[in-house]
């Protein structure tokens, strides 16, 4: 079975990518206003991207906390899972249009694992 969109489930899906955006803008601005509350050395040292709650925080951490808030931690583990596989597939497809090796693809989806830690997304 193929099924075809229907509006309310477009207009549904577009009112939670502006919901998202809105989100991301705030979270931004506060890290922006933020800053790093670590020593400067502890900022530029690299750090291994880790799952659940034991995730360094970053600019997108309070994003990710008012996900788990507005929409439950099971509904924003879905949600995030679907982003990681899109992203997955967008690495992969560039890989495929552009001849990159498949050792070199496995590095691309290592790095982006560890640069959504270190921005947050794994809170």
């Amino acid at each position: 079975l193929i099924r075809i969109p229907t509006p309310s489930l477009l207009s549904g899906v577009l009112w939670m990518i502006r919901s998202l955006v809105v989100l991301l803008l705030c979270a931004a601005s506060s890290a922006l206003s933020v800053g790093c509350r670590a020593s400067v050395a502890a900022c530029r040292s690299p750090a291994p991207a880790m799952m659940g709650n034991m995730a360094p925080d970053g600019p997108f951490t309070p994003v990710v906390l008012a996900g788990k808030v507005v929409l439950g931690e099971k509904l924003l583990n879905k949600v995030r899972g679907k982003l990681i596989t899109y992203h997955a597939q967008a690495i992969t497809e560039f890989c495929e249009t552009y001849g990159v090796a498949r050792e070199m693809r496995g590095a691309l989806v290592k790095k982006a694992k560890i640069v959504g830690g270190d921005l947050g997304f794994l809170s």
